[in-house]
């Protein structure tokens, strides 16, 4: 789940991780930073995403990166998507 001023994306029960926890390759990694350093970026919390597109582009990842994720870790972990950030533009 991407929140303000927190550069890795993922959660537990006590809040966000430290970034590199858990560990996944280095490319899942990159990916990941990527992701939430374009919510960072991009995503206003009175407007939202600058086009329908971005919003869209936005989500279509965040739910890549779930399976990918999925994939790395044990299958014990529980691993669900928190996507909260609607187009407020245009509600999406």
């Amino acid at each position: 789940m991407n929140e303000y001023s927190v550069d890795w994306p993922l959660w537990d029960d006590d809040g966000p991780c430290a970034e590199g926890t858990p560990s996944f390759s280095p490319r899942l990694t990159s990916e990941i930073l990527a992701w939430a350093r374009d919510f960072t970026e991009n995503y206003g919390v009175e407007a939202g995403w600058p086009t329908e597109a971005a919003a869209r582009s936005h989500e279509r990842q965040g739910r890549r990166l779930l399976l990918l994720v999925q994939r790395e870790l044990p299958e014990e972990h529980d691993v669900v998507l928190g996507y909260w950030e609607t187009n407020k533009r245009k509600g999406l």
